[in-house]
């Protein structure tokens, strides 16, 4: 009899976690298991890797991730890393507000401060705004709807300056979306059901507290980490894991053929592979074409997901060159308000990599990540050049840093249609895929597209859809 198999279409985080934990799984459950790993690309990880450029240490998508979500930081432990883990060294950061950068009080990170008079620390915000902001728990909840966009929803608990300078690009600059279409549900639904079920954010905030969720006397840190070698190390050691399952690099899936209870699988090579089940971690597009034939209505429905384009710019620079004292992580730069003819932003914002993470740099040399394009207003990286997309992010940081000279080198990393949106109605939409891929059991998607764009998240999805592909092999797993 032949061992049962599983297909992995997709070789980044989602697809490597899937490959992963069917492995892992498969052998707690003394079960044999042949698994194929399919991956377009030359290399494994998709947008998480990292390069060392003229001696600095450049990821080339995310340089991080939320601790907070444990699945990421659980696979870490997993793979024997925990030592690797490293936080920032610093955790300031600042707002770009009317061409200056105002610190951000920390505790404000949360949007509930753990002490109420941070708000009123906050430069950016006019006194109204902070009055307003602090009312939040005082608004009347809006319940009985499915979703809302992050900017309304936002805008009516906190006002609109309040939103429009501080929440909407803290919470929808990771994403690169635009926070008048970003679904509050589907990308923030800790704060969704605060208000649903308590009334008010603040509420929510202050229980969590209370249940010692949040700890308003620890020391503060970031909800953020890093790995002291750069994000490529969880790729390497991923990669390393996956011992006894077969990768095929420089390869991509044609087709997808459910058949007797399993799936035919056909490679752009002309080899075809039966398998019991298939995991399909491309992007939401990329799966619409393998879903097409079979699950028309699925097809459609992935079609519709919207994808920004983005680029990351890493500048290095001679510190002395540098006039600004760089005291903190680095900034976001909020969208104009809507009612002014206040121009974009080149670009959204700038980590200051050498001051954020250790071992980044060399001495005497800042690293800066400068960050362009989001869903509407991602032309430029579409259309531009590297060389271009490079001077505009140095020269939108010369003036501001008081920089003197011309980065000593640079690196520009474009990702294009290669965020999802998450729109309003997003979760009904996922909801609607995943009934109209029920009838194939054996085909499980997964991926950034779905229930989560974050490296956790991803990790998450990628471990469920391999406990999924599993059941369908006809192999019993614990929970």
């Amino acid at each position: 009899m032949s061992r049962p198999h599983v297909v992995v279409v997709g070789g980044g985080v989602a697809g490597m976690a899937a490959a992963y934990t069917a492995r892992k799984l498969a052998r707690e459950a003394g079960a044999g298991l042949r698994i194929t790993l399919i991956e377009r690309d030359a290399r494994l990880g998709g947008k998480v890797g990292t390069e060392v450029v003229d001696g600095c240490l450049v990821d080339t998508g995310p340089d991080a991730f939320l601790g907070q979500k444990p699945w990421a930081l659980q696979l870490v432990r997993e793979l024997g890393m925990e030592d690797e883990v490293i936080r920032p060294l610093q955790r300031r950061f600042y707002m770009l507000i009317d061409g200056g950068l105002h610190e951000v009080p920390h505790e404000l990170v949360s949007l509930v401060p753990t002490r109420p008079e941070a708000l009123w620390k906050a430069s950016f915000l006019s006194v109204a705004a902070k009055a307003r902001a602090s009312a939040e728990g005082l608004q009347p909840p809006l319940r009985g709807q499915d979703d809302e966009s992050l900017a309304s929803f936002m805008r009516r608990r906190f006002g609109s300056e309040f939103s429009q300078r501080f929440a909407e690009p803290l919470m929808g600059g990771v994403h690169a979306g635009n926070p008048d279409r970003m679904s509050m549900a589907g990308i923030y639904p800790m704060y969704w059901k605060m208000e649903q079920e308590l009334g008010s954010v603040t509420k929510g905030i202050l229980g969590m507290r209370a249940r010692s969720v949040l700890k308003p006397n620890a020391p503060p840190q970031s909800p953020f980490v890093a790995l002291r070698g750069g994000m490529q190390r969880l790729i390497d050691r991923l990669e390393q894991a996956l011992e006894g399952v077969e990768v095929r690099t420089r390869r991509s899936v044609d087709a997808l053929e459910p058949c007797g209870g399993g799936v035919r699988v056909r490679l752009d090579d002309g080899d075809e592979l039966t398998a019991d089940a298939a995991v399909v971690t491309l992007p939401a597009f990329g799966a619409a074409e393998l879903v097409a034939p079979f699950a028309p209505g699925a097809a459609e429905l992935l079609r519709a997901i919207p994808y920004a384009s983005t680029a990351v710019a890493s500048l290095a620079y001679r510190r002395s060159d540098i006039g600004d004292p760089l005291e903190g992580t680095g900034f976001l730069a909020p969208r104009p308000d809507p009612a002014s003819r206040e121009p974009e932003a080149a670009i959204t914002g700038c980590t200051w990599s050498s001051n954020k993470w250790e071992g980044r740099a060399p001495e005497g040399i800042a690293l800066m990540r400068a960050f362009m394009g989001y869903a509407d207003h991602d032309a430029d990286v579409r259309e531009k050049s590297e060389a271009e997309l490079a001077q505009a992010a140095h020269g939108a940081l010369a003036g501001l840093l008081r920089i003197g000279a011309a980065p000593v080198s640079t690196r520009v990393y474009r990702w294009l249609r290669a965020m999802p949106q998450y729109e309003v109605g997003h979760l009904g939409r996922i909801a609607r895929i995943e009934e109209e891929l029920s009838a194939t059991p054996g085909i499980v998607t997964a991926g950034s597209a779905y229930r989560g764009v974050g490296i956790p998240d991803c990790v998450r999805q990628g471990q469920e859809a391999a406990r999924t592909a599993l059941a369908a092999a006809g192999i019993g797993t614990k929970e």
